[in-house]
């Protein structure tokens, strides 16, 4: 790699304004854009822009995100590519950036060649399900300390996101998952019912109601049972609120809201079509619905297998042995606390994450990086049937100062699992408030399970309980849900 001179990094922002022209649309790559007039222009699978003289250079780029994509990987991937002709270039992760409200990783970039030293910007997001954006601007070291920051920033606001890339419809049983129907319904306009048909020995749903952007916010507006009678009333403008199985408004951030159901034993899920009304902050419709239904009976012992995403530094973690005795005092606590209520840990599986993932999210901001620390998670397992849980170094809320401590959150209640994206997806725990007392981590990972369960949980503690626990109403409850399977 280059060795970088220290004045790259003094930017200046150019007051220089840009002149642009009309909008245009990339159809099949999910984008559109406004083109600097200045620099010439050529259009194909990508974007290229270029001055005359080669001080500037911009490709603009996107495409399907496939299932399980990591685009960290295809953020390098694709600088590699486009700057192949270079002598050699750097990537230095540059934290979290955003266009047009969607958030992705930003790297700087250092190159050389033929003697001549450049700088430049690297952007990578997930604007939509199943799809990507990638955007590159590079320039000579004067032009860039000029010019450079300020046509990055300017050209930021001239780009729009649109879904290009959606999941299939389609009800079918995935052979690994016999208990288990998996649905996606593509577009709900405003103002029209989602109707979900529960069959006979239907035990559990949970739904996943996806707006065409990851921001904003999605509220639930209506439940109706299969005989017309209204479970659940909310109007997001007047805050009237009505219902008989949940407890506030049911509304979710960064365009996703999820439900689950049953909540309880006293409102079992029966069979015919429940109706479902939906309301997004910009007023448009919904990009998709996604539906896990559980069939059969939870009488057996249930079974619940575990991801842990390790962001964050402990030796241990590193060593085979010292993770398979961490895995097993893990297992040892649980079962404690599971098997006296039919139910057992299963699987665990530990993932380290890419060093950039790694020192992006050991410490989350819960303003503004929860949502992208459940999509990493969720680019990194491989057993999508699974609660996943982040292990980091620190989580606070807007000032990593403030002495209020914050040891354990749920992105999401509920959350939503099997899922190719979702910004609901992932429990996070400080790894140093446990590492040292394994039991507590149990008592902790459970009191999050059911919240993220998304169960009622009122009237199902004791006073004095100090937080939630397993007791025999609460296993009814949680054992329906899709994350656990009957135990072989």
């Amino acid at each position: 790699m280059a060795e970088i001179n220290e004045n790259f990094h003094q930017d200046q922002h150019s007051s220089e304004t840009l002149r642009f022209g009309e909008e245009i649309t990339m159809t099949q790559c999910g984008y559109s854009f406004q083109p600097v007039l200045d620099l010439e222009l050529e259009i194909d699978d990508r974007v290229y822009m270029y001055s005359d003289d080669g001080n500037l250079e911009i490709n603009l780029l996107g495409g399907a995100l496939e299932d399980n994509a990591s685009i960290a990987e295809i953020n390098d991937s694709l600088a590699a590519e486009l700057l192949g002709n270079v002598d050699r270039f750097e990537l230095i992760e540059a934290g979290i950036d955003a266009i047009q409200g969607i958030r992705g990783f930003l790297n700087e970039v250092y190159y050389q060649d033929a003697g001549e030293e450049g700088i430049g910007r690297a952007f990578i997001c997930s604007p939509h399900i199943n799809q990507y954006f990638f955007l590159l601007i590079i320039a000579s070291v004067e032009y860039w300390q000029n010019h450079g920051q300020g046509i990055f920033d300017q050209l930021k606001g001239k780009i729009q996101f649109h879904p290009q890339f959606s999941a299939n419809t389609n009800r079918e049983s995935r052979p690994s998952y016999t208990d288990l129907t998996l649905e996606t319904f593509e577009t709900v306009e405003p103002g029209e019912d989602f109707l979900l048909t529960i069959q006979k020995g239907d035990i559990s749903m949970l739904l996943a109601a996806q707006a065409d952007t990851q921001t904003g916010n999605v509220a639930v507006t209506q439940i109706n049972a299969p005989d017309g009678t209204r479970l659940y009333h909310y109007d997001p403008g007047s805050g009237e609120f009505a219902s008989q199985i949940f407890n506030k408004p049911l509304i979710g951030d960064h365009g996703e809201v999820c439900v689950y159901l049953p909540r309880d034993n006293q409102n079992p899920l029966v069979p015919g079509e429940y109706a479902f009304s939906f309301e997004t902050g910009s007023g448009a419709g919904l990009d998709q619905v996604q539906v896990i239904i559980r069939s059969g009976r939870a009488v057996e012992m249930q079974t619940l297998d575990i991801n842990f995403w390790l962001a964050v530094e402990d030796v241990r973690f590193y060593d085979q042995d010292d993770l398979g005795e961490l895995e097993k005092e893990i297992i040892k606590y649980l079962e404690e606390k599971m098997l006296p209520f039919n139910l057992s840990p299963g699987k665990i599986e530990f993932i380290h994450p890419a060093m950039d993932e790694l020192e992006a999210f050991t410490s989350i901001n819960l303003q503004t990086d929860l949502a992208d620390c459940s999509y990493m998670i969720l680019e990194s397992i491989t057993n999508e049937r699974a609660l996943n849980i982040g292990l980091i170094h620190q989580i606070y809320d807007g000032d990593p100062d403030k002495e209020d401590t914050i040891t354990a959150i749920s992105s999401g209640s509920p959350g939503m699992i099997m899922a190719p994206a979702s910004p609901h997806s992932c429990i996070l725990f400080e790894w140093p408030a446990y590492k040292d007392n394994l039991a507590k981590l149990a008592d902790a990972i459970i009191e999050a399970l059911i919240l993220f369960s998304g169960i009622g949980t009122r009237g199902t503690q004791s006073q004095d309980s100090g937080g939630l626990h397993l007791n025999h109403e609460i296993a009814w409850r949680i054992c329906r849900h899709p994350l656990f399977y009957e135990a072989d």
